[in-house]
């Protein structure tokens, strides 16, 4: 137990906009490790939305060690409508469309059973769910209003982008004024919340990266149809907009040259709901679009390297952790490395450019294999217990105050 908890186990209630398990993607990673730690030291109860009824029946050992479990199966369609009603008479599409009744109903019949002491919420998207009168911690991680000013850069639309970003930041705004205190990733995110909403408390609380999944040390199996190929990487899910943004720019725009300079060069793209966009990257040289694996970790260790090209990035980005936790060099773009600041972690190289990816894979070892360097200085950095701490302290200064 970290110093200064008294080891009173608080009641918790955890309200997610994603089920917490796997850990496979961006915001069930955090949610994850969250609730783990959690656990640790608190009864912790959860309440989150699933997209499917397979998804909300999944087991996992964060589950059964809950001390009560409300999953609502978020229908799409209706989520939909009602975001773009509340939308159109002038409210926020983000918290309309999670903002199903169910969930609601579900919030209040733990609250009537169980003596709730403290909120931690997940995203900006699930403020309206913080039952008045606890104290709650507004883990919002990345600033979601800034992600959709950068939306209406790139996107059709832009000015329906940007009215949406205003409404999403009066959200952040009002309930970190409410909360205990606003948790974000990075500093370079909290530096940008202290302009939003300057008087509201905050912490940073970043993510880190499970060093037993991810071990270059451990054994592995690596089929030969991935071994014997020279290849880039890039992981995650193809469906999300920058991801699928940055790897069809960096297909069309670095990878053609990177061939020419590196003949037999192939890029891989490793991830589940490939958008029709990169779906249609598969018919060209080199390029290998797998969808959903079982497994990543083969892809990573066959690898001379992983690519990160994002144009638009908030907060860290896991599969940057994870590659270099396998102990693989990771060509990043200056937007991803923004995210790092003001340290960019051991063994990313920032790419801004042509020239920088081609100077960078002309320079890869010959081989595929692990440096440990870049896997030991993860280690230190991204272990989910440090940068969870100021979650915990959080919830010891409420507990202290009861």
């Amino acid at each position: 137990m970290l110093p200064g908890l008294r080891g009173m186990s608080l009641d918790i209630l955890y309200i997610s906009h994603c089920v917490p398990w796997p850990p496979d993607k961006g915001d069930r990673i955090r949610a994850c490790y969250s609730v783990r730690e959690l656990q640790k030291h608190h009864r912790v109860h959860l309440v989150c939305l699933a997209r499917s009824a397979a998804e909300a029946a999944v087991a996992s050992e964060v589950r059964e060690k809950c001390a009560s479990v409300k999953i609502h199966v978020l229908d799409r369609n209706r989520a939909i409508a009602r975001g773009l009603l509340r939308f159109g008479l002038g409210q926020c599409f983000t918290t309309a469309f999670y903002g199903t009744p169910e969930l609601h109903r579900h919030v209040r019949s733990i609250l009537e059973a169980n003596p709730i002491r403290a909120t931690v919420v997940l995203s900006s998207a699930m403020a309206p769910f913080a039952p008045k009168g606890i104290p709650f911690i507004a883990d919002w991680g990345d600033v979601d209003s800034e992600k959709w000013l950068q939306y209406a850069k790139m996107r059709p639309l832009g000015f329906l982008q940007r009215m949406e970003a205003r409404r999403v930041r009066n959200v952040e705004r009002d309930y970190a004024l409410k909360s205990a205190c606003t948790l974000l990733t990075t500093p370079s995110e909290l530096a940008l919340f202290r302009g939003i909403a300057s008087e509201a408390p905050m912490a940073v609380a970043g993510n880190g990266v499970d060093m037993h999944a991810f071990d270059p040390g451990a054994p592995l199996h690596i089929p030969d149809e991935i071994r014997r190929r020279r290849f880039l990487v890039f992981v995650g899910v193809l469906n999300y907009f920058p991801n699928a943004d940055g790897v069809c720019w960096f297909a069309e725009s670095v990878f053609p040259e990177l061939r020419k300079r590196v003949p037999g060069l192939e890029l891989f793209l490793v991830g589940r709901n490939p958008s029709p966009k990169v779906l249609q990257l598969q018919g060209k040289e080199g390029i290998t679009v797998t969808g959903e694996v079982e497994d990543v970790r083969p892809y990573l260790a066959a690898a001379r390297a992983a690519i990160a090209p994002l144009r638009i990035a908030r907060g860290i980005q896991n599969k940057v952790l994870e590659a270099l936790a396998m102990g693989k060099p990771v060509l990043a773009s200056e937007e991803v490395c923004r995210t790092f600041q003001p340290e960019i972690p051991w063994g990313v190289t920032c790419c801004k450019g042509l020239a920088d990816y081609v100077g960078a894979v002309e320079g890869l070892p010959a081989a595929p294999s692990a440096d440990m360097r870049i896997a030991d200085a993860t280690r230190r950095r991204f272990g989910w217990e440090a940068n969870l701490a100021p979650l915990l302290a959080e919830l010891d200064q409420i507990e202290n105050a009861l």
